[in-house]
């Protein structure tokens, strides 16, 4: 790409001095000093970085010929390159800021005996990366096996509490201030390796591994506004004193407690 550039530098370069040539030529008016602007390297490269956007998903050798085969007049303006690199600049910052959004509610089952009802249109939350990252670990820990629906179960609760002047009292207003409360979510605070949370943070033994992927997704949906409970509790299923409600078999299981 560098290359590409440099071809366009040195065609720019070649009609300059012709230019200044033909310039003295006919006016007459020859001077033997003349100065010539030279563009520091380190511009250069900002230069062909910014250019080399443009052409990122196109074969360099295809590039090189169509320099070669055209004419003066064919060539890109300064301001033609200079509008094109804008362009690209903002694309690509679109590209790293672009919001992740649930486009499927329906993904998810109701069990209205239960009390579980797939809502849309609650509150939405953001948080930094790694507070994301965190939260994601605790609910991929914390959802049995690899349900969709017992896993946005989990991540409905932490944004219930959310939700309750009495939980935002006591543990903050934020999922991650949740999540973090100490004697809540004993995934965060064990120091057993097998249930912890920790792995599945970024370079944990089950980060990136299905059981994330579907953590992560309903933690992206809750966020952006879908839950399926009002539960503000789970305990895991083998609790069964602590309640009778449950959104897949043998998962955990749901209260107000």
């Amino acid at each position: 790409m560098r290359r590409t550039v440099s071809n366009l530098l040195v065609i720019g370069t070649q009609l300059l001095i012709v230019g200044l040539f033909f310039t003295t030529v006919f006016t007459n008016d020859i001077k033997v000093n003349k100065h010539v602007s030279i563009i520091h390297n380190d511009n250069l490269d900002k230069i062909a970085t910014s250019v080399s956007l443009l052409f990122e998903e196109e074969d360099i050798t295809s590039i090189d010929k169509k320099l070669d085969d055209m004419t003066l007049e064919e060539l890109p303006s300064l301001d033609e390159v200079v509008e094109d690199i804008d362009k690209a600049e903002e694309k690509t910052a679109e590209n790293y800021s672009e919001p992740l959004y649930s486009i499927d509610a329906s993904k998810y089952i109701n069990n209205e005996a239960m009390g579980f009802v797939v809502t849309e249109g609650n509150k939405e939350y953001s948080l930094s990366d790694y507070e994301f990252d965190v939260v994601v670990a605790v609910v991929a820990a914390e959802y049995h096996n690899e349900y969709p629906d017992d896993a946005l179960a989990v991540v409905s609760v932490i944004l219930n509490r959310c939700d309750s002047a009495k939980w935002v009292s006591w543990a903050g207003s934020t999922p991650y201030s949740q999540v973090i409360t100490k004697g809540q979510f004993e995934v965060y605070f064990t120091t057993n390796e097998n249930i912890s949370y920790k792995r599945f943070m970024p370079g944990g033994s089950k980060y990136g591994s299905s059981k994330y992927a579907i953590a992560k997704q309903a933690v992206l949906d809750g966020f952006n506004g879908i839950r399926n409970n009002s539960y503000l509790g789970f305990r895991s299923g083998s609790s069964v004193s602590y309640s009778d409600y449950y959104i897949v078999p043998g998962g955990n299981r749901y209260g107000y407690n």
